[in-house]
């Protein structure tokens, strides 16, 4: 593996056919371990519809479900970044992924709105994987190519997503039709699925990844290679960053209108006459939204090194504002479809934009204020959570039983943001205008 000794040996390519330790093994990690929590985290969204039936839940009560479910991630992502800095990833992720593993199981038991309300926030804490799987392939891959490391491993994590949409509908099918379990039983029998998964996922980072390319962060304290941060240092230098915030707001317009839709898409198609889905029919037809991550999120990062590479940070910063302008137009005119054939294509187009945003987002993240790294993170990460509940109450207060018209209106918001691109002023790089800050 090819590496930069000044960067401390962080990889200069990605090799993704190879396992090897630090680089590709961490790199696979990181996206399978985000997968695995995105998968549990939006474990209920496609078996709402049963839910919702067999817990006499109103519509309202299930947007409050959502609500919850991202606003539980808020304050994890603020302090797994700085914990990051201190305790190393590795440490971080397998803890996270051990907590929702609990509560994920947990899930097989809910028999209220309450106690489904309390389930889905502390399922909502794994959404703080992200910031780890973000500051881990930071860690380990070089400048020139962390873009379209951090689009990777977070696009193909966000495709947990998509898979779940599918995942957990031919799970409930199987329970249901196969082995003849009646509809409350096979939803709840669902979950067993994604927690044993997780289990094994968690298993393997604990025992056979490394933090860095030079090993775990805890070693190179202790031996003296690295000079030790605190989580109090990392979060002061990244949250106090002005730039961290305003690529924050971009973020909750890309990142949290993603969480939005994958609670609310299944619903949309399944309840929307002009469209006559099903409920199962409807969960597979709002997985594409998620599948799109395969390549979408990667397809951001590479723009985001590309314009890098002839226009330094400026050439970032057009990247990201293109891709949100090019998110709220396809979003509006989704919004506009009567018909299922035309929707479809529409949610393709737009779910590509918004997750090579994800990915633009990330290609400036490590050039905020790189000694506090693990701060940035949870600053940008959380915002995206932060917009997810924002939607989430946007729709509940103002559009319940309205969602074309909430997303139209969250389409012109999001083209909006694009003009804080013009705001941001990193320092050592050029903004925006094109002169050096």
């Amino acid at each position: 593996m090819p590496v930069a000794p000044e960067q401390g040996f962080k990889a200069t390519e990605i090799q993704l056919l190879s396992f090897a330790r630090p680089h590709m093994r961490g790199f696979h990690f990181a996206w399978a371990s985000f997968f695995c929590a995105f998968v549990c985290w939006f474990a209920f969204a496609p078996l709402m519809f049963f839910v919702k039936q067999d817990l006499d839940l109103n519509l309202s009560q299930v947007f409050t479900t959502n609500i919850l479910s991202v606003a539980g991630t808020v304050m994890c992502r603020f302090a797994i970044g700085p914990l990051c800095d201190k305790i190393g990833p590795k440490i971080c992720q397998f803890s996270l992924l051990s907590w929702i593993v609990v509560f994920t199981l947990l899930g097989m038991s809910v028999n209220s709105y309450w106690s489904l309300c309390v389930v889905r926030f502390f399922l909502g804490f794994g959404g703080a994987a992200f910031v780890v799987t973000q500051y881990w392939t930071t860690s380990l891959f070089a400048n020139e190519i962390v873009g379209t490391a951090n689009a990777t491993t977070a696009g193909w994590g966000n495709l947990g997503g998509g898979v779940t949409q599918m995942l957990m509908v031919a799970v409930y099918a199987f329970m249901n039709q196969t082995i003849g379990l009646g509809q409350e039983d096979s939803w709840r029998m669902s979950f067993l699925v994604p927690a044993f998964i997780t289990g094994v996922v968690a298993l393997g980072i604990i025992t056979i990844s490394d933090d860095s390319p030079r090993g775990d962060l805890t070693y190179l304290y202790r031996e003296g290679v690295l000079a030790r941060k605190t989580a109090t240092q990392s979060a002061r230098l990244g949250m106090l960053n002005l730039n961290s915030w305003l690529l924050g707001v971009q973020y909750a317009c890309c990142f949290g209108v993603e969480l939005h839709i994958n609670n609310t898409a299944a619903l949309y198609f399944a309840t929307k006459e002009s469209f006559n889905v099903g409920p199962l029919d409807a969960g597979v037809i709002a997985s594409l939204f998620g599948w799109m991550n395969l390549f979408a999120r990667s397809s951001g990062g590479i723009m985001s090194d590309l314009g890098n590479k002839f226009q330094g940070m400026r050439g970032r910063l057009i990247a990201q504002s293109v891709c949100l302008i090019g998110e709220g137009i396809l979003l509006i005119v989704f919004s506009k479809q009567h018909k299922i054939a035309s929707a479809i294509p529409a949610l393709v187009c737009f779910s590509f934009f918004v997750q090579a945003t994800e990915g633009t987002s990330f290609g400036i993240v490590p050039y905020i204020a790189p000694e506090g790294l693990g701060g940035v993170c949870a600053v940008v990460g959380a915002w995206g959570n932060i917009g997810a509940v924002c939607w989430g109450m946007m729709f509940k207060f103002g559009y319940l039983g309205k969602f074309d018209k909430g997303y139209e209106a969250m389409g012109y918001i999001i083209i909006a943001s694009a003009a804080l691109s013009v705001f941001m002023r990193i320092k050592g790089q050029s903004h925006l205008l094109g002169t050096l800050e």
